[in-house]
């Protein structure tokens, strides 16, 4: 019987959907993703960009590829070509609560100079930044994508991700799929939660 080896070789929290990874050197799991092991409020996928009421992510706008976060002790610090850095408070959280037409599922929205922010740098105007909190209700992953190979439990909730709290990526896979392809990817392609490889 051969027996096989996993090894994790990055841990990646994307705060904002369809912006940049953080590369941590550790993280606690909880039922949103994972997160920082000081602060289960400062997870995956914890923050959205939208256009008035529906959710937008690199499919729309590309451009959201070179918006890169980064956890600081005072905020959430976002710095993206040819734009002043932009700091996030993390309190206190805005009062604006918006409901997201294609999701059906709540925000607090920021506006103003946030707002501001990612319409010029997405060129888009009308866009805005909005926060889970952890009083409204997430997403039931069963209401995501009834025809899932693997049945969803009741108790299996996400916050502004596509599917899961919990995305695997693994190199040999992806070195598989290069094989096939004319232009080859990189595995952050797929923006996966944790990076692993396989020794056998």
């Amino acid at each position: 019987m051969t027996t096989s080896e996993i090894i994790v070789q990055e841990l990646l929290i994307y705060p904002i959907k369809s912006c940049g990874a953080i590369k941590v050197n550790e993280a606690q799991t909880t039922r949103y993703g994972l997160s920082l092991t000081s602060n289960p409020l400062l997870s995956d996928r914890r923050w959205m960009v939208i256009e008035g009421a529906r959710q937008r992510n690199q499919r729309h706008m590309p451009r959201m590829a070179l918006i890169q976060p980064t956890f600081t002790s005072s905020g959430l610090q976002i710095d993206a070509p040819g734009m002043a850095t932009l700091m996030i408070p993390y309190s206190p959280l805005p009062k604006d609560i918006i409901e997201i037409e294609d999701l059906n599922i709540k925000g607090r929205r920021y506006g103003g100079k946030i707002a501001e922010w990612f319409s010029t740098f997405l060129e888009k105007p009308d866009l805005d930044l909005i926060y889970f909190d952890e009083q409204f209700e997430p997403q039931h992953t069963k209401n995501i994508e009834p025809e899932f190979p693997n049945e969803a439990l009741d108790s299996d909730v996400v916050v502004y991700h596509d599917m899961s709290p919990f995305h695997l990526g693994s190199l040999e896979s992806i070195d598989d799929l290069n094989k096939r392809l004319t232009n080859p990817i990189k595995i952050y392609n797929f923006r996966p939660n944790i990076k692993i490889s396989i020794k056998i």
